[in-house]
């Protein structure tokens, strides 16, 4: 099933839910797409566990970059 096929389905059921009533039709179509889109993003921002331990944060990345520099700046001294 695709995505537009998703929400119409999820639309749908809404609309039934309110016997029928066709006043919100709108409202029914965009609280379908919040309900399947924030399913799919939910599948979808799980990221897989890495082998080598936690990522480095970006304050560690910037540290290094740091260490790297004085080290380069060092070597270039001597």
């Amino acid at each position: 099933m695709n995505l537009h096929d998703e929400i119409a389905a999820v639309a749908y059921e809404l609309f039934k839910s309110r016997n029928g009533i066709p006043v919100r039709d709108l409202d029914d179509w965009l609280d379908a797409e919040r309900i399947v889109l924030a399913g799919h993003a939910g599948q979808e921002l799980e990221e897989p566990e890495e082998e080598d331990g936690p990522a480095e944060t970006a304050e560690e990345k910037k540290t290094k970059a740091s260490e790297a520099s004085d080290t380069e700046e060092y070597q270039e001294a001597a």
